[in-house]
């Protein structure tokens, strides 16, 4: 069952819960676009069909797979990193986004230096 992300109460359980993704590892990014059509002259492209779903194999529970899946996506970046996360960041933004990122930054610039996605929508598990 997936845990939706819609309240800052809902943060702080994901972070408490996942342990921030402390020693996480990204072993899985799958990322679906449903909205390209074709029409006269071209494609038409309706972002709100958008689909980013990640897999975190964090250590620090017990070896647990965090899967989170994001919608409707604005921005997104997925870097690697060797040595994993050790830690991760969620919250909203002015237009109510959820903004997500593989570390704990202060500002949109810094967080464009990892891997962070702002998307409509996010909910996750932990995958058994």
């Amino acid at each position: 069952m997936f845990n939706e992300i819609k309240t800052s109460e809902d943060i702080r359980t994901f972070l408490e819960k996942t342990n921030s993704l402390h020693d996480g590892h990204i072993v899985d990014v799958r990322y679906t676009h449903q909205g390209i059509s074709k029409i006269e002259g071209g494609h038409y492209f309706e972002p709100d069909k958008t689909k980013l779903v990640l897999r975190i194999l964090v250590t620090s529970i017990w070896d647990a797979v965090v899967e989170i899946e994001f919608e409707s996506l604005w921005e997104w970046q997925i870097k690697d990193k060797p040595l994993g996360l050790t830690d991760t960041s969620v919250a909203f933004d002015e237009h109510h986004r959820v903004v997500w990122s593989d570390d704990v930054y202060m500002n949109p610039k810094d967080a464009k230096k990892g891997s962070y996605v702002v998307a409509s929508s996010m909910k996750w598990r932990i995958k058994e």
